[in-house]
């Protein structure tokens, strides 16, 4: 923890590092030498759950996952800012090429939420930081008070792809208010076997959220 403030410390001091290589030449949160070599998806769903279209900006390769995962497991939160403005880089193709109509006024941001004890032990909900830098650049505005994690389970990355759905049965409870009337523009970082997103959207839809479309940074 300590060594995780000194850096971001060191960060505003000095010029700004690389959240994937660490360089500071060009002062930037994702270098221009880092950014070329990442592979860049289409802007048309990648998968479809329960009916709803899964957007994903990149695939999960090696500087994608450098960056992810520095950002969830080595405290690195101003990566939020680089992985927020290339999802909305990525959100603006896929509007304009699949003539989605997703404004302030018609749609409103959540993410697929951490438990609360992962919260306290990581110090920040990771896809709620990036939502919120989304949201900045979008002016859409978000609502984290739909849906929660009342089930902590394990990472999905240490379960077998066969017992993924069962880890996350249950885990998200729904709040349903005034918002079903509008498109949720649903945030995630990652989408592998789609066992966590499908139990997220099945959740939401038992509710009254039909009109949901998913935006993720990887795949």
């Amino acid at each position: 923890m300590l060594r995780a403030f000194f850096e971001q410390f060191t960060d505003l001091i000095y010029k700004q590092k690389c959240v994937v290589c660490g360089c500071s030449k060009t002062n930037e949160f994702l270098c221009k030498n880092c950014l070329k070599n990442v592979h860049n998806l289409s802007p048309f769903a990648q998968k479809i759950i329960e009916g709803v279209n899964i957007f994903c900006a990149f695939k999960y390769d090696e500087n994608i996952k450098i960056l992810i995962r520095n950002f969830k497991f080595n405290r690195r939160k101003n990566a939020a800012i680089p992985c927020a403005a290339l999802l909305y880089d990525y959100f603006k193709k896929v509007c304009k090429q699949n003539n989605l109509d997703l404004n302030p006024k018609n749609s409103i941001i959540l993410c697929v939420p951490s438990h609360p004890l992962r919260i306290l032990e990581r110090g920040y909900c990771h896809t709620e930081l990036i939502s919120k830098e989304f949201s900045k650049l979008s002016g859409i505005k978000t609502d984290f008070k739909i849906i929660k994690k009342v089930k902590n389970t394990l990472p999905q990355y240490k379960v077998r792809a066969n017992e993924k759905a069962k880890n996350v049965r249950g885990a998200f409870k729904i709040y349903p208010n005034r918002s079903q009337d509008k498109t949720l523009i649903l945030i995630d970082d990652i989408v592998t076997t789609c066992a966590t997103l499908f139990e997220v959207i099945s959740s939401l839809k038992e509710h009254g959220y039909n009109n949901i479309v998913c935006f993720t940074l990887a795949c």
